[in-house]
């Protein structure tokens, strides 16, 4: 059982990783850049973004980060392992970075592409100051949670 806690364990810090360092791209370069453009360039961009974003691949792994951490959590209980501990809180941690991002994120997301195509250039002002500020500042907290989670995966594999 060990050995299958240990698989899971490390999909879940290869997937959560990924999600992680998802979220940071977006942090640290995507939305410094787009902060330095007008206001109907900075929602094109986003509008494009949000979609692509929303692909298979991605959808895969950020689901799959889910299910193999809580493999992991199951199946270290079942071994009766102390690094189980570690992995409720790592799967913690992922929840909060779901839930930053079905409850804050994506209905910007959502608000910012349903926006339609403003006559003026007030109406992309209005756009981006509904949706920039927000959604960065909610980013950057899934980049804490999504991190910390894969850190504490990796904690948890080396206490086995």
């Amino acid at each position: 059982m060990e050995i299958w806690a240990l698989v899971a364990a490390s999909v879940g810090i290869v997937a959560t990783g990924l999600v992680a360092g998802t979220v940071f791209a977006y942090s640290n370069s995507v939305m410094p850049g787009l902060r330095k453009a007008d206001d109907r360039t900075m929602v094109t961009a986003i509008r494009l973004l949000t979609s692509s974003v929303a692909n298979p691949v991605f959808l895969i792994i950020s689901n799959l980060a889910l299910v193999a951490q809580i493999a992991f959590v199951v199946l270290a209980f079942v071994a009766n392992l102390l690094s189980a501990w570690v992995g409720i809180a790592a799967l913690v941690l992922y929840a909060a970075t779901q839930l930053i991002t079905f409850a804050g994120n994506l209905p910007l997301n959502k608000a910012i592409i349903n926006g339609g195509e403003p006559t003026a250039d007030n109406g992309w002002h209005g756009l981006r100051t509904d949706f920039e500020d927000r959604w960065t500042m909610l980013n950057h907290w899934r980049v804490v949670t999504a991190a910390a989670s894969t850190v504490l995966l990796v904690v948890a594999v080396g206490m086995m």
